[in-house]
């Protein structure tokens, strides 16, 4: 499958920062700048790949010159247009929860297509700063189905079908529980899903470990009221040079990962993140999928 340019390169510098990890993934914070010294420059990775017209949400890692992260700081986003600047956003920083990496995530307003620049400004622990921009493009649709659209009837391969083993299924090591239902399958209970894309063992991004973390302690509140499922990329499991198409990823027209979606007891999916996510996030999302709400959650430029 081939993936989109921010995950190869987000996958350099991330791929150091957990290389600096331990087990556990958490990232120790560089030092911090003194007071006074000069601002250093921000080099700024989007987490997420699709951008679409209206108000969003948003994802950036955030590294020195020299791909240390930038964590613990306190960051706020130019949005300019070509109007020139459009408005200031704040920037939350996830890494803590995480794994470490430095993510910073929030919500912004596209009103039109087209390319648009993001001016990130940084408050260092420390007490220094940083700066940085990047332009991003924002589309009016996207390849992925999108919010309000109905779920595909898919039978993804699972453990329990014939010849099928959890390794063919799950690349994360040790795998997930979430291999022993189809999105059929949940469809024709009436079940509300929430739907994990992604390949643990060999995501370009490195943020799918993190986001498995993410759903196993969000399924330690929500898992009995919604079936969970993990859709590789790839049957079987691998990595992306070759390899075959997992039905399930294709069926929901994914290009990159991790995305995970809620569909709710109607079959209609009711939201969907790209990309880095808390348990919040989460949490938010299934209320609003339990409740019936499409869009599960109104994106506002306040949250």
């Amino acid at each position: 499958m081939k993936r989109r340019g921010h995950a190869l390169a987000l996958a350099g510098m991330v791929g150091g920062v957990l290389a600096a990890c331990g087990e556990d993934g958490t990232a120790s914070t560089p030092p911090s700048p003194q007071a006074g010294a000069a601002a250093i420059k921000l080099k700024i990775e989007p987490t997420i790949s699709e951008l679409l017209t209206g108000t969003d949400r948003m994802g950036l890692a955030l590294f020195d010159t020299a791909g240390k992260p930038v964590t613990g700081a306190q960051v706020t986003m130019e949005v300019q247009g070509t109007g020139g600047v459009d408005e200031h956003r704040p920037l939350r920083d996830i890494g803590p929860e995480y794994g470490g990496i430095p993510v910073y995530t929030g919500t912004a307003s596209f009103p039109t297509v087209g390319v648009y620049k993001l001016l990130v400004s940084a408050t260092l622990p420390g007490g220094g700063s940083g700066a940085g921009s990047i332009g991003v493009k924002v589309t009016d649709s996207g390849s992925g189905l999108p919010i309000g659209a109905k779920a595909p009837a898919v039978k993804q391969p699972i453990v329990g079908d014939p010849g099928v083993t959890v390794g063919m299924v799950d690349s994360g090591n040790p795998p997930d529980a979430w291999h022993d239902a189809t999105v059929a399958d949940g469809l024709a209970r009436h079940r509300p899903m929430v739907l994990y894309f992604g390949e643990p063992g060999f995501c370009k991004s490195r943020t799918c470990g993190p986001t498995v973390q993410i759903l196993q302690q969000f399924a330690k509140t929500y898992g009995d009221r919604l079936l969970i499922e993990h859709i590789e990329d790839h049957f079987p499991a691998g990595p992306d040079e070759g390899a075959k198409d997992d039905p399930g990823f294709t069926a929901f027209g994914l290009g990159t990962d991790p995305w995970i979606y809620f569909v709710n007891a109607d079959g209609v999916i009711a939201d969907r993140f790209e990309g880095p996510v808390t348990v919040s996030d989460l949490s938010t999302a299934a209320d609003g999928t339990l409740a019936g709400h499409v869009p599960a959650v109104t994106i506002s430029l306040n949250g």
